[in-house]
């Protein structure tokens, strides 16, 4: 139903209609004297009773703007008949109808309208008129086209004299109503499939996390695949860092539109609906924090989980450079460990990116789309605007003011999008619908607004101070990386605490992500402002400026064609944002932690002495000493001793401060005491010995050496009738039987002095179980320390005394078999092992020899006055071989992160030449700010009916010929406006005029044309009969 004119904010019309003013108001200019000329309201295709808005064909030439017809003309709409439509040029957000003159009388043959009176495009054909009283035919117009180079083609077949008929008799009754979008056009990396794919990928690595961490606690990882866990993780997260951008990035683009496109349902979702959260919204040209607080505050739950799962993205870049890290050891071997930690922070991470996409899969875009194509560039916007003149009415006059100007027109105002069917072509018609609040004036005439009244915007991206802080940060960045190289020092490397190496890993990536996230933004606001500051500095053609958009697409791509558009600050900032963000993966191995070797000198002095003693040594050792010492498997030695050696009691010497360090050990050659045995071994074969008779040690009468009852023996003696007595102890053991062999191990005791290696831990100065004390042979010499050793065999009494298998064999020999020195019952009595029974004997000797020494009846403790008095002994040289944790930096590393570091230098410097010139009055990226540039514009007399439905190349095609700048202009009439216009055409010529048939014969008659017809998407040709040649 047409609205009233006083609803729209004009003055009521009750005059004739059947009269047309133009120009100001004046009732002379329907007498007979006005100037000859008489004024007539031709028919309209479409009934009076007709509630349906017609859209007319496109006018093919532009207007002189700002001339309309009168309040009394039949342009008011006091019937539904003569509503404007809202293609017409003189409806609102459209500069207003040409003064067209009216011709003189009714309607004479071969005289037609090209539209009806109805509509703003409505021309009258003025009888006798000529080229030089029409307004439209004037060379002297600042507005008109020049002359056209090829034959001419128009936007719909013109009509021609002989094609009127009964043409002005068809009507359409056909109401506009509003239907559903169907395969409409949606952002791709919004659909749910992609959030799958992602939702996938990360419960994926997620779980891949915790298998690596268990295969890394349980396996040891050489240095042949330290490069593949060192930049694996940083390589695979950053590649879906740079995927998701494109999600964000078209969630940023394409929020505004997504809410548009869903009709409300509830109050609540109304106010969602509002101007400032809808087509007020610029969320590209706001940083990520401030478009978070702004999403949430408008519930746009896409940009929300968007710009959280980015920052997490960022978090994980961090944490993966590390996760894992080398170990290189002094023996150069190099190990992968990994902080499980940071492992585990991973593993959480990526848990909670998934949680987080689950909403995206709810508010994703509606599979029938969005709007009917892309609005990414600002002719795609343009596109979808061509039939909402009701909004672009309301920004009318705006385009040189701020943004507030603009909002203050569409405060309180709420849209949606709307298909409807008009009951003609184009077949569906996309709107932007005003459905509420909003009370702003409709236009305005910008004429009385000077141009220093224009607002200003240029973010802080695009400034000289910007690209100088870029500059600085590059040259500090390649200073502070070669002076810490030239800080290692002889390749030993930083001393650095140890707490502190994770800071030394992720520092280095949270310093180059910052600078990576700098320079993505002055990408961002070049990449988004290049088309309208080109347009503002030159006039340029449809491809170079409104076809134009680097706003969602791959980085590369970008480049590729921003250096094709000879577009250099687009290119630059570009490559240096990519730059930007190689530079964390190669901080994942810029140091790493090696183990160097050190050596301090130290001394140890010795807090006890060894003393000869004649007692008795029988309770110098106890059953838990024989337990833990001789019977465990792992022996337990007690301290100041190891195996068959006695070291003295010491402490270190006046060591520094910082002393003694953890896990650290001290190395010493140490004086020890060791009980050794002076032995001759003989055999004795075909039971030869057998009846042989022995005093046992601590004995005093002789007993048989086998026994009746006896198939083995071995015993410890002290002294036999058919040995020498010069050997003090005779070891014997071996077969009973009358074909078995004896043997017997004639040996002397004594105490020697000898130097022991050994390694203390430098703690507590206790032995190091794990680095055996060597015994240096060579240094071995005779102890004045005497003892009698064998008493202590005494204490061995007890040993194995209820066990019947061991009949025959004495105490000594019975703790020999169940000791730990492997000697079993069956080597007693077997020839061959004679050799290994020998030597268990000394062993086992040295081992009680040991004990006996380390007993209270020989150590004694060496007071300090003792030793001033004998001046002896002296202090131990000893030393520490420890090593100590170096941070070292990757030289490879090193240099590729310089020269990335060198090329964004130059990028910067070639920047401060190449910046885009030139002020834009607002932030382009709002619908409402496209709207306004556009909406005083001539490029809607360009679009043909359906342009919403146009892919690109079409479009392109359309508007192929055409040369656009943003600025001032100066209509016909005078006025003033800012945006984006048409300043020349080179590929249309104005339709010609229409005259009668007289005129047609006087002028020459008519000749044939072609015309183009420009459908939805379809372009169609075909040949005009005739059309006046003029």
């Amino acid at each position: 139903m047409a609205v009233p004119w006083n609803s729209m904010g004009m003055p009521p019309s009750d005059a004739d209609h059947d009269k047309v003013v133009v120009g100001p108001y004046d009732d002379s200019r329907y007498t007979a004297s006005s100037s000859g000329l008489s004024y007539i309201r031709h028919p309209s295709s479409q009934p009076t009773n007709s509630t349906a808005r017609l859209i007319p064909q496109p006018l093919l030439s532009p207007p002189i703007a700002r001339v309309s017809p009168g309040p009394r003309s039949p342009s008011s709409p006091l019937s539904p008949a003569s509503f404007q439509s809202f293609n017409s040029p003189s409806s609102p957000g459209f500069p207003l109808s040409p003064f067209y003159p009216p011709s003189p009388g009714p309607l004479q043959r071969g005289q037609f309208p090209n539209s009806p009176t109805s509509d703003g495009f409505s021309s009258p054909r003025m009888s006798g008129a000529t080229a030089a009283t029409d307004p439209r035919l004037s060379t002297k117009a600042s507005n008109m086209m020049e002359t056209v180079l090829e034959t001419p083609y128009f936007d719909t077949p013109p009509h021609t004299p002989g094609s009127w008929g009964n043409a002005s008799r068809r009507t359409d009754n056909l109401d506009a109503t509003e239907v559903p979008l169907n395969n409409g056009w949606r952002p791709w990396w919004l659909r749910r499939r992609v959030t799958s794919i992602f939702m996938g990928v990360s419960i994926m690595l997620a779980v891949i996390g915790e298998v690596v961490m268990w295969w890394l606690s349980s396996n040891e990882v050489d240095s042949s695949l330290k490069g593949l866990w060192t930049f694996g993780p940083v390589v695979v997260v950053s590649i879906m860092a740079i995927l998701w951008a494109r999600v964000e990035a078209q969630a940023l683009l394409y929020m505004p539109w997504i809410v548009l496109d869903r009709r409300p349902t509830t109050v609540d979702e109304t106010r969602r609906k509002q101007a400032h959260r809808t087509i007020l919204l610029d969320y590209p040209s706001l940083g990520s924090f401030q478009a978070l607080t702004k999403a949430f505050r408008n519930r746009h739950h896409l940009v929300v989980a968007s710009i959280v799962i980015k920052l997490l993205l960022r978090a994980q870049i961090v944490l993966s450079t590390a996760v894992f890290h080398a170990e290189i050891y002094v023996d150069s071997t190099t190990r992968l460990r990994a902080r499980l930690g940071v492992l585990h922070a991973m593993v959480g991470v990526f848990l909670i990116i998934s949680g987080v996409l689950l909403p995206m899969l709810y508010h994703a875009p509606s599979p029938r789309g969005i709007a009917p194509r892309d609005p990414t560039s600002p002719a795609g916007t343009a596109a979808l605007l061509t039939s909402s003149q009701q909004f672009l009415s309301r920004l009318s006059g705006t385009g040189h003011a701020d943004m507030n100007a603009v909002a203050g027109r569409l405060a309180g105002s709420w849209y949606t999008t709307k298909l409807t069917q008009p009951g003609r072509r184009p077949e569906e018609m996309f709107q932007l619908r005003q459905h509420g609040g909003g009370s702003g004036a409709l236009g305005m005439n910008p004429s009385n607004r000077p141009e220093e009244a224009m607002g200003t915007y240029q973010p802080w991206t695009q400034g000289t101070r910007t690209k100088l802080i870029s500059i600085a940060t590059s040259i500090a960045l390649i200073v502070g990386i070669c002076v810490i190289y030239n800080l290692k020092g002889n390749e030993n490397g930083l001393e650095v605490d140890d707490s502190i190496f994770i800071v030394w890993t992720c520092l280095p990536t949270i310093i180059f992500a910052a600078l990576a996230v700098f320079w993505t933004r002055i990408d961002i606001d070049n990449r988004r402002l290049a088309p309208f500051l080109k347009l503002t500095n030159s006039k340029c053609r449809f491809q170079e400026s409104l076809g134009l958009t680097y706003m969602n697409e791959f980085g590369l791509y970008t480049a590729g064609k921003a250096m094709k558009n000879q577009d250099w600050a687009v290119f630059l900032a570009k490559c240096t944002s990519m730059l930007g963000w190689l530079m964390p993966i190669f901080t994942a191995g810029l140091f790493a932690v090696s183990q160097m070797a050190q050596r301090a000198n130290l001394e140890l002095r010795p807090e006890s002495q060894f003393v000869s003693t004649t007692k008795s040594l029988s309770t110098a050792i106890d059953s838990d000493i024989i337990e833990n010492v001789l019977l465990r498997e792992t022996p337990k030695y007690p301290r100041w001793t190891w195996e068959d050696v006695a070291l003295p009691e010491v402490s270190l010497v006046d060591h520094p401060s910082e002393w003694p360090l953890p896990n650290t050990e001290l190395v010493a050659k140490v004086p020890s005491l060791r009980g050794k045995l002076t032995c001759e071994t003989i055999s004795l074969y075909g039971g030869e010995g057998v009846d042989w008779q022995c005093v046992p040690v601590g004995g005093s009468t002789k007993q048989a050496i086998c026994g009746s009852d006896q198939s083995r023996t071995a015993l410890v003696a002290s002294s036999c009738s058919q040995l020498s007595s010069k050997y003090s102890l005779k070891y014997i053991w071996g077969s009973c039987s009358d074909d078995g062999m004896i043997s017997v191990m004639m040996c002397n005791q004594s105490v020697v002095d000898v130097d022991v290696l050994t390694t203390f831990r430098t703690e507590d100065l206790s032995i190091n179980t794990n680095a055996i004390p060597i015994v240096n042979a060579s240094s071995e010499a005779p102890s004045g320390v005497t003892a009698d050793i064998t008493s202590v065999y005494e204490a061995l009494n007890n040993v194995g005394a209820d066990n019947k298998t061991m009949n025959g064999l004495d105490a000594f020999f019975r703790t020999l078999v169940l000791s730990r020195l492997q000697t079993t019952l069956e080597r007693i009595a077997m020839p061959e092992r004679q050799n290994s029974v020998s030597q268990a004997i000394r062993q086992l000797h040295g081992i009680l020899a040991a004990q006996a020494i380390n007993s209270d009846l020989i150590r004694r403790p060496l007071s300090s006055k003792l030793r001033a008095r004998d001046g002896s002994p002296t202090d131990i040289p000893a030393s520490v071989d420890y090593v100590l944790p170096r941070l070292m930096q990757g030289s490879v590393q090193s240099f590729v992160l310089i020269g990335l570091l060198g090329f964004t230098l130059a990028f910067g410097l070639l920047s401060l030449r190449t910046a885009s010139r030139g002020s834009l009055s607002k932030s382009p990226g709002s619908i409402a700010a496209q709207a306004s540039l556009l909406a005083d514009s001539t490029l809607w007399w360009r679009l043909p009916d359906g342009a919403e439905w146009m892919e690109d190349d079409d479009l392109a095609r359309c508007l192929r010929r055409r040369t656009f700048h943003l600025g001032w202009s100066k209509g016909a009439a005078g006025t003033r406006s800012y945006g984006i216009g048409i300043v020349q055409d080179e590929g249309k010529a104005a339709r010609p005029p229409m005259v009668s048939q007289t005129s047609a014969d006087k002028s020459g008659g008519m000749v044939p044309g072609r015309y183009i017809s420009m459908a939805p998407g379809v372009y169609s040709y075909g040949d005009v009969a005739t059309y006046e040649k003029s």
